[in-house]
């Protein structure tokens, strides 16, 4: 926090005779105090040669000592490694099945998705019945699981042929009334 206050003091945004004689005080804060300025000093390009005249010959010194970088592989030298030659013997299988499988598994799905797809238009579609009612009772389940619903017995028989009766009856009265009508 302090080390915050002597940048703004540095600054100038927080001048307070406290802090001042805090700074007068404080071997630490007068330290720091010198590199805040220096630091100013050398971003506001306003000293000529802060570093010393033989620092530029250190650096080139500590340049000339360091190790010369080893470079890098082509992509043609990396590919003749022996390790990158193990690495694609291990995986090139793995790759291939691993290909076949997400290819086998979007086919299930997508089989799965169609099928699914056309069973709703099926449910749609109404079936048509060709067999007439009469030929019904003669008919005999194709399968033992056939459900009982499906199955039609004698009453569900009469029952059919007594709504038939009724309808041929009421088409009848109106095709008479009509005629009547016109007349």
């Amino acid at each position: 926090m302090q080390k915050e206050l002597l940048s703004a003091y540095v600054d100038g945004e927080h001048v307070s005779n406290e802090f001042t004689a805090k700074l007068c005080q404080d071997a630490e804060l007068q330290a720091s105090w010198g590199n805040f300025h220096a630091i100013r000093s050398i971003m506001r390009d306003e000293t000529p040669v802060f570093l010393g005249a033989d620092f530029t010959a250190k650096m080139e010194m500590l340049i000339d000592a360091e190790p010369a970088m080893v470079s890098q592989p082509t992509p043609e030298e990396a590919e003749q490694l022996p390790f990158v030659q193990k690495l694609k013997a291990m995986f090139a299988p793995l790759t291939q099945v691993a290909v076949a499988a997400a290819v086998c598994l979007v086919a299930v799905f997508g089989v799965q998705t169609y099928n699914a797809h056309q069973a709703d238009k099926a449910a749609d579609v109404p079936v048509l019945q060709t067999t007439p009612m009469l030929l019904q009772s003669a008919q005999q389940p194709v399968s033992y699981n056939a459900p009982a619903k499906d199955v039609t017995s004698p009453e569900k028989l009469e029952q059919k042929n007594k709504r038939m009766g009724a309808m041929l009856q009421s088409y009848e009265i109106q095709r008479r009334a009509q005629e009547d009508m016109q007349k």
